[in-house]
This record gives C-alpha cells, sequence and structure tokens, in this order.
C-alpha cells in the first residue's frame, strides 16, 4: 500500500486541476477490471458488478480527488509572486504551513518551481514591524527564480494560477509522511478496493467514484445523483483529524494513529446515516477488525452532499496528523483495517 500511497500523494491536483489524478485513477481502475467513465464536471467512475444474478444493491464507495491549494493573486514587476486562497473560504490556514517549502506552480504546459519565502530571517529582525510579526497575505511570496514579471508570465504563470507545496512521501517506521493524504488516501483505498474485489463474489454493484473540487465546496460531489443515477447505500472516504500530539484537549484526541479507521457519526455538515454506520460497526466486530468512534466539529466532505441527495451514507475515517499541511502522517495499519473494512461491506 506504501507505494501505492507514494504515487497518489505526490500527484499534483490542485481545485479544479486534477486531471492528473484522474488519469491515474482510469488506468489504475480500467486495469483492476473496473468499466470507466468520467463525468462532465471531471469525476472518475468505475463500476464493479456483482456476483448477484440481475444486479444486486448499488454501493458507491467516494473519495474526492483535489488538494488543498493557494493561486496565484498578482505578479509584481520584479517576478515575485502574490498569493491568495485556492479553497472555500480564506484559505489563510495553510499559507503558514508553506512557508520556506518548495513551491509548485501548475500551468497549462506543467509545473513551474519556485520557493514559498519570507523576508530574510536577519532582515526581519533588524527591520521590526509587519516583517518580524506573524505571517500574512502580504508577508508570503513565491520566488521563482525569475528576473522580472514578464518572464514569469512567459513561464506559463498567471493570476488564478493553482499553487502547492511539494513533498516527498516517506516512511517512518509504520507511519507514511507526505501531502494530499486528504484524500488521496481515500483514492488508495479505492484502487486497491478495486484489485480486490476482481473475480470475487460481491453482493454489491460497487461503483467507486473520485471526485472533483471537495475542498472548495463539494461541487463534483453535487451532480452525482443527476449523472448516475439512484444508489441503496453510499461510503464516503476521508482522513479523520487525529489529535493525538502534545497539547491537545481531550475531545480531539478521541482519534487517534494506530487504532483502526474512524467512523464519523457526525461532523459540522450532517449527521451520517445511523443504520449503514451501525451495520459498519458490527462488521468489524464480526471480522475482528479494530475500528474508533468520531464526530468531527470543525469538519465537512463530500458525504454531507451525498445525503442531501438522498443517499444513505456512512463517513469511514483513516486518522490522520497535522492535517492540510505538506506533511500529513497516517498509519499504515489503519489503512489496511479501512481496507479490509470495505471489502467487507462489499461482499457482506
Amino acid at each position: 500500500m506504501f507505494d501505492l500511497l507514494k504515487q497518489l500523494t505526490e500527484l499534483p491536483g490542485p481545485v479544479g486541476h486534477e486531471d492528473p489524478v484522474a488519469d491515474f485513477l482510469r488506468t489504475a481502475w480500467t486495469e483492476a477490471g473496473a468499466k470507466v467513465t468520467t463525468t462532465p464536471v471531471g469525476n472518475v467512475v468505475g463500476v464493479i458488478p456483482g456476483a448477484v444474478p440481475g444486479g444486486g444493491p448499488r454501493l458507491m464507495i467516494q473519495a474526492h480527488m483535489d488538494e488543498m491549494n493557494l493561486s496565484v493573486r498578482s505578479i509584481t514587476p520584479d517576478g515575485f509572486v502574490r498569493l491568495g486562497s485556492g479553497v472555500r473560504g480564506s484559505g489563510f490556514g495553510i499559507l503558514p504551513e508553506a512557508v520556506n517549502r518548495a513551491a509548485h506552480i501548475v500551468t497549462r504546459t506543467g509545473v513551474v518551481e519556485g520557493i514559498f519565502a519570507r523576508a530574510t530571517g536577519h532582515l526581519r529582525s533588524a527591520c521590526g514591524g509587519d516583517l518580524a510579526g506573524a505571517v500574512t497575505w502580504d508577508g508570503v511570496h513565491v520566488d521563482l527564480g525569475l528576473p522580472d514579471r514578464q518572464a514569469v508570465l512567459d513561464a506559463g504563470v498567471h493570476v488564478g494560477s493553482p499553487v502547492l507545496y511539494q513533498a516527498e512521501t516517506r516512511r517512518l517506521g509504520d507511519r507514511v509522511i507526505g501531502k494530499a493524504f486528504d484524500d488521496r488516501v481515500g483514492l488508495a483505498l479505492m484502487t486497491e478496493l478495486a484489485r480486490r474485489l476482481a473475480g470475487t463474489g460481491a453482493t454489491r454493484d460497487v461503483v467507486l467514484v473520485g471526485t472533483v473540487q471537495e475542498e472548495t465546496g463539494a461541487v463534483g460531489a453535487a451532480s452525482l445523483r443527476f449523472d448516475l443515477g439512484a444508489f441503496d447505500e453510499a461510503i464516503a472516504l476521508e482522513i479523520g483529524p487525529a489529535g493525538d500530539t502534545p497539547g491537545m484537549p481531550d475531545g480531539p484526541r478521541e482519534v487517534a494513529l494506530g487504532r483502526g479507521p474512524a467512523l464519523v457519526h457526525a461532523d459540522a455538515a450532517a449527521h451520517y446515516d445511523s443504520r449503514l454506520t451501525a451495520t459498519l460497526v458490527d462488521l468489524a466486530h464480526t471480522r475482528g477488525i479494530p475500528v474508533q468512534h468520531a464526530a468531527f466539529e470543525c469538519f465537512g466532505t463530500d458525504g454531507a452532499q451525498l445525503m442531501t441527495q438522498g443517499i444513505p451514507t456512512a463517513l469511514l475515517a483513516v486518522p490522520t496528523r497535522y492535517t492540510h499541511s505538506p506533511y500529513e502522517m497516517v498509519d499504515l495499519a489503519d489503512v489496511s483495517a479501512a481496507l479490509e473494512l470495505l471489502v467487507a461491506a462489499c461482499t457482506r
């Protein structure tokens, strides 16, 4: 599973520019035997028929392809790139995480490399004032090493171009760190699930869906019922913020790495289907799969959008430390347990 996670997380896939991730899924899911299509807004769909003659219940399993990003707000005459939000809300929360990291600006012809930067440390101390204070939109820029505004424009960068931080995905013991586990871990689970279901006796017609633009308001998920028809049930896959680190109060510490995936009963956007969630809890206990129970206050997913479309939906989350940062962390045992629970849900 590590190799698959590394491949997916290192792909660039900012909001509205998910094509590299979509291309990967189309290839991998086709090779696993799924019938793959793409909806008009760019959602990738993989259908795996079950073994029930005439068709069984339809189960959607969904995760999103996009990742958190910033965007180009302006380009200065001397070639520095000013930043703005690239997602729903201000997006400011990820700006401090990006400082002094490698930057990738996504263009029509590829990626332009640079660095997220602030004024030089010695000068911040000497000058004081705003330069010495907290990170602000005007206090951070991207330096592409180019001499002026025209050179930046000639490289294909323009106002609105998505900006990503870049990080290598690697192992720390049984844990993995890297960017964009939100929600590439869900895509990895669906891809491995497709491989596991090939030629097996799934009791449901399984429909895998990789959605676009979750981070800017669940845009891709909003049209799924219109594009794909009715479903009997759905399981949305996400990361789940883990609070098992120093300084966290008791509430967030309920979700921790290494204790299995979390079944989320509610978040800021929805209460998830209690019957389907209970079914997954019972399956986990029957199969000896560790699971955690969770409720997240400052969190929302495509799963809420599925609920509003009349699809009974459960939310299955892989506990993740340091979310929306260049180095998120997951435990491979939790990922494996989530996969086993998905297999059980498809073959029950």
